[in-house]
């Protein structure tokens, strides 16, 4: 019995041997191609690309010979592994259970496609399938084609392609890629600005799908606009995956552009008429500016300097001054308007410009104040603050100030308009009130009276000298008496001579005349040296004898000679 079973085996062996010898054909089986490596994403599904040369057509019957697809891999451990089947297309009997219901056939046979599907796809799938092809009618499979297989958990992100460097006013074009494996459940891709205000001529283009290579996908999203510094421009495309959560690519978009917005800023903080100011020429540019240049129009002349750099100190500044400043870099340049400095002064109430207009007991006062800084303007009627019958109102335009008064007033009242800055200020009187006309009047009024009454005052003096001068014109001759050695002296004194203004007549004195013309005469009487109570005894003898003969002096009046040697001194003698 053992021996007919070991006899029983061998035939078993040798009959299929015979047949495989029957079934090997007289053409080569077909020979798929597939790519080195395919990659997928866990959850996802993937297709391995498999592709050959059909047959030709049976030359009778018409019809191509039946061509199976076989995709295997090795299991088990790492050093006794055995060949297992993914997919069958000639029988789904052979197929592991792991892949069941998970493979099918992608491709269309007749048309040289043998590509496989795989769907939910698991972390611990086999990394490494192998892919064999062989026709309906034999026994053996034909050569077989390794593919290595990379099972990721996230998929890649997509990639932006085009020129990210661009200068102003160029249209740039940039497109958002990415590529996938399972053709039944494609990604998405999404365009949107990052950073930036997107322009009226920004495109944004529909996804397309591209085919790399059989079975090879890709998706792209266009986007064109044109390029602006303003835009600042910062982009981001995005993939959404059925089955993972959102990728995305951001990328900065590079615009050069000439210098603008160039301005010449003012760094002092006041600037006055006849002073100086330190200016600064900012801009926006991009490459670097490589150059600044600078003018300035005063007095209707324009001058240009040979200053190169971004700052500049001007003197003697005027409030028609104009500074210009410009700035080149490689692509270009650009220049600031004519600016204006700052110059600040006390407010000016405009004196043409500002007045007030009544009709009917209305009251419209107008102030026009030119200052700078603005002013504040203030109102005063009557000398208060007006009250809330009266409607104040300010315009303001740049450095001037409008301000207006409206109201009734029953009488005319004093309206002063004040300005004030930090400085200084101004004030002016619009409208003046009744009391203060009366007011005036009362101030004038006796100026003029009194101003009457010293003229009047001056002509009365001045006729009264003429008249007393008339009268001293007119008086008698003088007489002289007789024996007193008396004689007039024709010489005349002047009045920087010393006078005596007392006459001793027997001891005694008197005073003589006052505020009269003098006319001096000469005696050559002599009077000794004496005691000063002799002299006042025979004055008054002297003057007794005088009344007492009825001559008409009027007065008299003593010189008395410096010389101290001379005992005795002589008299002169005024006669009026």
């Amino acid at each position: 019995m053992p021996g007919d079973t070991s006899l029983l085996k061998c035939l078993q062996i040798i009959a299929v041997l015979w047949r495989g010898v029957q079934a090997v054909p007289s053409v080569p089986q077909p020979v798929p191609s597939v790519p080195d490596r395919v990659q997928g994403v866990v959850g996802s599904c993937m297709v391995i690309p498999c592709s050959f040369t059909p047959a030709a057509p049976h030359p009778i019957r018409g019809l191509k010979a039946r061509v199976d697809v076989r995709l295997r891999f090795r299991g088990g451990g790492p050093f006794f592994s055995l060949w297992s089947t993914a997919f069958n297309s000639e029988s789904k009997e052979q197929v592991s259970r792991n892949f069941l219901g998970r493979t099918l056939l992608f491709g269309r046979m007749s048309d040289g496609d043998c590509s496989v599907k795989i769907e939910q796809l698991r972390a611990d799938d086999p990394k490494v399938f192998e892919l064999a092809l062989k026709k309906g009618s034999d026994l053996l499979w034909g050569m077989s084609k390794s593919v290595n297989v990379d099972i990721i958990d996230n998929p890649e992100p997509p990639v932006i392609s085009g020129v990210l460097s661009a200068k102003e006013g160029q249209l740039v074009s940039l497109n958002c890629s990415v590529s996938y494996h399972c053709p039944s459940r494609p990604p998405t891709l999404q365009w949107k600005w990052e950073q930036g205000i997107p322009l009226n001529s920004t495109e944004i283009g529909e996804a397309q799908t591209l085919h790399q290579g059989p079975h090879r996908w890709m998706l792209q999203a266009s986007l064109s606009f044109v390029a602006s510094q303003q835009m600042r421009p910062r982009l981001r495309c995005a993939v959404k995956y059925p089955e993972t959560k959102m990728l995305a690519t951001v990328k900065d978009l590079h615009v050069t552009f000439a210098p603008k917005d160039v301005k010449v800023e003012v760094q002092t903080l006041t600037v006055q008429q006849g002073g100086n100011a330190l200016l600064i020429c900012s801009c926006k540019a991009d490459p670097p500016v490589t150059e600044y240049r600078w003018s300035y129009t005063q007095h209707g002349r324009t001058v240009h300097l040979h200053h190169r750099l971004q700052s500049l100190r001007v003197f003697n500044v005027t409030k028609d001054m104009r500074i210009r400043c410009s700035a080149q870099n490689t692509i270009g340049r650009g220049a600031s308007q004519p600016t204006s400095l700052n110059i600040q002064y006390k407010p000016s109430i405009l004196r043409l410009s500002s007045s007030c207009v009544g009709e009917d007991s209305k009251v419209h006062c107008r102030c026009s104040v030119d200052s700078n800084p603005k002013a504040a303007v203030t109102w005063s009627v009557n000398g208060t603050i007006p009250s809330y019958d009266y409607n104040v109102s300010v315009t303001s335009e740049p450095n001037m100030v409008t301000a207006s008064l409206r109201g009734y007033m029953a009488i005319p009242m004093s309206v002063i308009c004040f300005a004030f800055n930090a400085l200084g200020n101004d004030s002016l009187v619009l409208l003046q009130g009744v009391e203060e006309t009366v007011s005036v009047v009362w101030i004038i009024l006796p100026a003029v009276v009194i101003s009457l009454f010293v003229c009047l005052l001056s002509l009365l003096v001045y006729y009264y000298r003429r008249r007393a001068k008339r009268h001293m014109l007119r008086r008698h001759q003088a007489v002289y008496p007789e024996g007193l050695g008396i004689y007039q002296n024709r010489m005349p004194l002047y009045i920087n001579c010393s006078e005596v203004t007392h006459v001793y007549n027997n001891g005694s004195y008197q005073l003589v005349y006052e505020n009269s013309t003098p006319v001096f005469v000469h005696t050559k009487q002599t009077r000794p040296m004496g005691r000063r109570g002799g002299e006042k005894r025979r004055g008054r003898e002297v003057g007794g004898r005088e009344r007492g003969d009825g001559v008409g002096i009027r007065g008299t009046r003593e010189v008395q000679s410096a010389s101290p040697a001379d005992p005795e001194t002589a008299i002169y003698v005024e006669i009026l």
